[in-house]
């Protein structure tokens, strides 16, 4: 009987799962290419510090142009972009009355595509899961979600549409 192996994904060699690039800084290449740096994001009224990530694309190869343009419109435009994501998460996202926005939602990551878009990564914090009734929201198929900024903004409910944009196929 003879038995087939399954052809191994082409993972990079492990000296090239480190790069310094020249706009990005030192990022590891995980299932994509993760910030040893983080970034200052301010929203509703709160601070969070995030890793930013870049698409490896299907070829997984290091950060390419189109995401160092984004990162650079991203830092340049930072302030009127945290501005209009909280405006379209609290026009998007209906919270009860009694609920804050800095308690229930919390930023977790920016996102570079592989085309040279950018996105915010975000949660319902868990301890408002209880609380919170995200079939209501629309939030699916967990408590994630994420915002569009660049090129164009809109709210992605869905976090396996937010990782198809800026994981997988960006």
């Amino acid at each position: 009987m003879f038995f087939f192996s399954k052809p191994k994904k082409e993972e990079p060699k492990k000296e090239e799962l480190i790069v310094d690039n020249p706009v990005l800084g030192k990022m590891e290449y995980v299932y994509n290419w993760w910030s040893f740096d983080r970034i200052d994001v301010f929203m509703f009224g709160k601070k969070y510090s995030v890793k930013y990530y870049a698409a490896a694309g299907e070829n997984k190869g290091s950060p390419n142009s189109e995401q160092e343009d984004a990162f650079k419109k991203m830092l340049s435009e930072r302030e009127k972009w945290q501005i209009d994501v909280e405006q379209a998460v609290i026009r998007e996202i209906k919270l009860a009355p009694s609920l804050e926005y800095k308690d229930v939602i919390k930023v977790t990551g920016i996102h570079l595509s592989h085309d040279g878009g950018y996105g915010i990564s975000m949660e319902i914090s868990e301890e408002y899961l209880d609380v919170v009734d995200l079939d209501e929201l629309d939030i699916t198929p967990d408590q994630c979600f994420g915002v569009s900024v660049f090129p164009d903004l809109y709210v992605i409910k869905s976090h396996d549409d937010f990782d198809n944009i800026y994981l997988y196929l960006g």
